[in-house]
C-alpha cells in the first residue's frame, strides 16, 4: 500500500507555478448576488488588471487560523466534521498503524431498496431499487463511549466505543418491514441523538435505551445531516427545504432553498451555510440568517452544490460537481480563488492551519494553501474520493472508492497507513484519542487504533480482531523526488462531460436510480 503501487501515489507539488487563479469578480455582491463565476473555461484564465487574487483585500490569510470552537475531544466527535461549523478537525491524535480493534456488521449487503427521489438526471427512482452494496454510507458520531452510525438496513445503531458490543438498533421508516435508508449522520447532544432518514423524517432518540423520543416531519427524504448549534438543529431535504428544529421537534423555521439539499450546512455565528443543488444543473452556496431562515448572500458556482462547506475566519470553502473548489469572501460574496480539480467534489473541504485538504471523484487528495489554492502536495487513490477527512496535529485520515481508509501525513501527504474494507469507504471517519471510527459499503463499521483509550476491555470484539507542509520532498534514498510531477496542477480548464467518472453508482447511492451514468446521462 505505499508508493510503489502504480496509481496510489504521492505527487509532492510544492508551489512549483503560479496560484490557482485569480480571478476578478464579475459584479458587486449583495443580497442574493451571484459574483463568484469565472469569466470562461480556459485554463488560467485571470481577468484582473493587477495579478492579485480577487478579494484579497479581505486579507483572507489572516483569518486561516486553527478553529477554536471545535466540539470534538479526546472522546468526542459529536456530529458530522465534528463540530457546526464542519471543521473537521481535532487536536488529539488517532491511531498510528493500521490495527482494526473491531468491527461490527450492520447487515448483510444484497438487501433491495427502495426510495422516492429522482436522480439529477430526472431518471425516475419510484420503485427502482438503490445499489444494495453500499449499506454505511452515514459517518459516525462519538460521545460517552458510544459509537452512533445510520445504515442503510434502515437502522441507527449505538455500539460500544471500546468493544463494539451493539447497545441498541433504531429502526427508521413507515412499518416493521420497510427499509428507509440511514444515510444521514447523527449528531449527539445532551442525552439525545437526532439523524436524518430516507423515510423523510428527523428522528430523535435517546442516546441510553434507544427509545424515539419525537419525529419531525420533511417534505423529501433527508440525505444531509442535522447541524447543532444553540439550542437548534439545521437540516435540509432532498424535496429542497431548509428546515431549523428546536430540540423539543417543533419547527423554528422552514425555507425553500433549492430542488435539493444534500449539503450538510456549517453554522457560524448568526449564519448558516448550505450547499444547493438544482435539477437544471445549477448550484451554489447560500448564506441563511439563522434566526429567521432569511436569504441573505448567495455564493455562485459553476455546477450542483452536494459538498458540505466549511468557514475559516471570513473565507467559505466549498466544492461543486463541475469538480471546482472555491475560497470566496463570506462577507462580500466575491471570489478569492477557485481551482479545478480531477473531477467532482462532493467531499467537505477541512481548513487547518492555512492549508485546505479536500478530496474529489477524480480519487486525488489534495492538500491546497488556504490564501490562493496553490497546490502543497496531492495523493492519489484507486477510486472516487466521497469520504469527507478528518484532520489531526500530524494525520489526515481518509477513506476512499478503493475500499481503503487512508492515513496521510499532513506535512508530507506521503501514506502512513491503509486498512482494507471489503466495499467502497463513502462515510467519513471520526476520531478520538488513539482511534478512527468509519462505515464501509461491505456493511461493517470499523474501529482502528486503540478505541479503549488505554483501559482494559473485558468483552471480546463481536465481527473481528484484529501546519504547513515542510515544502521537502521524499526523495526514497534516490536523490530526486519520488514520482514528482512539475507545474502547478490543473486550472479552470474546461468542464468536461462527468459521465466518464463512474457517477453512476453515487447516484444510485443517493437517489435510488440503479441505471444513472452520471449528470451528463440524458443529454
Amino acid at each position: 500500500m505505499g508508493d510503489q503501487q502504480p496509481r496510489r501515489r504521492r505527487t509532492f507539488l510544492r508551489r512549483a507555478g503560479t496560484s490557482a487563479l485569480a480571478l476578478a469578480t464579475l459584479g458587486a455582491a449583495g443580497p442574493g448576488a451571484a459574483s463568484t463565476v469565472p469569466e470562461s473555461d480556459a485554463a488560467g484564465d485571470r481577468s484582473d488588471s493587477g495579478g492579485a487574487p480577487a478579494g484579497s483585500g479581505s486579507d483572507p490569510s489572516a483569518a486561516l487560523d486553527l478553529q477554536s470552537a471545535v466540539s470534538a475531544g479526546p472522546t468526542r466527535w459529536p456530529q458530522f466534521q465534528a463540530d457546526a461549523v464542519n471543521s473537521g478537525f481535532t487536536d488529539v491524535p488517532g491511531p498510528a498503524e493500521a490495527s482494526t480493534a473491531w468491527t461490527f456488521d450492520t447487515g448483510s449487503p444484497g438487501r433491495a431498496t427502495v426510495t422516492a427521489t429522482a436522480a439529477a438526471t430526472g431518471t425516475p427512482a419510484d420503485g427502482t431499487s438503490d445499489d444494495p452494496t453500499d449499506n454505511v454510507v452515514s459517518s459516525p458520531a462519538v460521545a460517552d463511549g458510544t459509537v452512533y452510525v445510520g445504515s442503510n438496513s434502515g437502522s441507527l445503531y449505538a455500539v460500544d466505543a471500546a468493544s463494539g458490543a451493539e447497545q441498541w438498533a433504531y429502526g427508521t421508516g413507515s412499518g416493521p418491514d420497510s427499509r428507509e435508508e440511514v444515510m444521514s449522520s447523527p449528531a449527539v447532544v445532551d442525552g439525545t441523538v437526532y439523524v436524518g432518514s430516507h423515510d423523510g423524517r428527523l428522528h430523535a432518540v435517546d442516546a441510553e435505551s434507544g427509545e424515539g423520543e419525537w419525529t419531525f416531519e420533511t417534505d423529501g427524504t433527508v440525505f444531509a445531516s442535522p447541524t447543532y448549534r444553540d439550542g437548534t438543529l439545521y437540516v435540509g431535504s432532498q424535496a429542497g427545504t431548509m428546515y431549523a428544529v428546536d430540540t423539543a421537534g417543533e419547527e423554528v423555521w422552514s425555507t425553500s432553498v433549492a430542488d435539493r439539499v444534500d449539503s450538510t450546512a456549517a453554522v457560524v455565528d448568526d449564519t448558516v451555510y448550505v450547499g444547493r443543488w438544482n435539477d437544471d444543473r445549477t448550484g451554489s452556496v447560500v448564506a441563511l440568517d439563522a434566526a429567521s431562515g432569511e436569504e441573505t448572500l448567495t455564493y455562485e458556482a459553476r455546477g450542483e452544490v452536494a459538498c458540505s462547506p466549511t468557514v475559516t475566519g471570513s473565507v467559505v470553502y466549498f466544492g461543486d460537481y463541475t469538480g471546482v473548489i472555491y475560497a470566496i469572501d463570506a462577507g462580500r460574496a466575491e471570489l478569492v480563488w477557485g481551482r479545478q480539480l480531477g473531477g467532482p467534489v462532493l467531499s467537505s473541504p477541512v481548513v487547518v492551519d492555512g492549508t485546505v485538504y479536500v478530496g474529489s471523484f477524480g480519487g486525488t487528495f489534495w492538500a491546497l494553501d488556504a490564501a490562493n489554492g496553490d497546490i502543497e502536495w496531492s495523493y492519489e487513490t484507486d477510486d472516487q474520493i466521497f469520504s469527507s477527512p478528518a484532520i489531526t496535529g500530524d494525520t489526515v485520515y481518509v477513506g476512499s472508492g478503493d475500499a481503503n481508509l487512508y492515513a496521510i501525513d499532513r506535512e508530507s501527504g506521503r501514506e502512513q497507513f491503509a486498512v482494507e474494507t471489503d466495499g467502497p469507504v463513502l462515510s467519513s471517519p471520526a476520531v478520538t484519542a488513539g482511534a478512527v471510527f468509519v462505515g464501509s459499503s461491505d456493511s461493517f463499521v470499523y474501529a482502528v487504533g486503540d478505541p479503549t483509550g488505554g483501559e482494559s476491555v473485558s468483552a471480546t470484539p463481536p465481527g473481528g480482531t484484529d501546519g504547513s507542509p515542510s515544502g521537502t520532498p521524499d526523495t526514497g534514498g534516490s536523490g530526486a523526488p519520488e514520482e514528482t510531477t512539475a507545474g502547478d496542477g490543473p486550472g479552470f480548464g474546461a468542464v468536461g462531460a462527468l459521465a466518464g467518472l463512474g457517477l453512476g453508482a453515487w447516484h444510485r447511492v443517493r437517489t435510488g436510480s440503479p441505471d444513472d451514468t452520471g449528470p451528463d446521462a440524458d443529454d
